[in-house]
């Protein structure tokens, strides 16, 4: 089966030490660590949103991205009833809520953001949190509190700050650094802290912070993993997504 992964989000390198947060975000991860778990006999090519004509070509299409569709795009694209997972909160219009009518699936990244999807465009959706490839060992010490995210106000730096004042807290924050030094620190620390300013659909630094044993202080804008075993809940993500194909 040939499928055509239809996004903005592409990946720039899917073998890459990704910048968590920097240049390559949480939806760009996203994507990459599924096509790594494609199985035998799936092709899948990333096809960008500019170029989305090329998708109709194949066996079936993956849309994880819709906000650089046309109207026009979206509709045709509803004609090839699509998976379609997005990964954050989307913005409201009939041609979306039609290409989310017509896809099988239509798929969120959290029950959260089901329900957010859902007021708008009245289209239940599955949910999938993504595959999570990550070997963290965790330190015997842990101390203070962590911050790590993009440089930007919906990411609740201002909040985290004083969250760890009012809880005498050291905070430390890493902003545009590798993913692996934000994976070193959340083993060392004992807090993780992310309070967003609006919604954000799971954030996939919540469920990377809970594998390295931080406790998690976050809010309601922050859509979660589902409940049960950290383990059995993760390993399953993949197998549900390809099972849709």
């Amino acid at each position: 089966m040939k499928v055509a992964w239809l996004t903005h989000h592409v990946p720039r390198d899917f073998s890459a030490d990704w910048l968590l947060p920097g240049g390559v975000g949480g939806a760009e991860m996203t994507d990459a660590s599924m096509i790594r778990q494609a199985p035998a006999g799936i092709e899948v090519q990333v096809i960008d949103s500019a170029e989305w004509e090329q998708s109709l070509d194949f066996d079936r299409i993956v849309i994880t991205g819709t906000d650089l569709l046309p109207d026009r795009a979206m509709l045709r694209l509803a004609d090839e009833s699509p998976v379609v997972w997005v990964h954050h909160q989307q913005t409201p219009n009939q041609a979306r809520r039609q290409l989310f009518a017509s896809a099988k699936p239509f798929v969120t990244m959290s029950e959260a953001h089901s329900k957010v999807e859902e007021d708008w465009s009245f289209v239940k959706s599955e949910w999938c949190h993504g595959h999570i490839e990550i070997d963290i060992s965790p330190a015997e010490v842990r101390w203070g509190a962590l911050w790590a995210a993009r440089n930007h106000p919906q990411k609740g730096l201002l909040a985290a700050r004083r969250w760890c004042r009012e809880q005498n807290l050291e905070l430390t924050e890493l902003s545009g650094v590798d993913r692996s030094e934000v994976l070193a620190a959340m083993a060392s620390h004992e807090w993780f802290v992310f309070l967003p300013q609006a919604f954000d659909s799971c954030p996939r630094t919540l469920i990377e912070a809970e594998a390295a044993g931080c406790r998690i202080h976050t809010n309601r804008n922050a859509g979660r993993r589902d409940p049960g075993p950290f383990d059995e809940v993760m390993a399953a993500q993949a197998g549900k997504f390809w099972s849709w194909l």
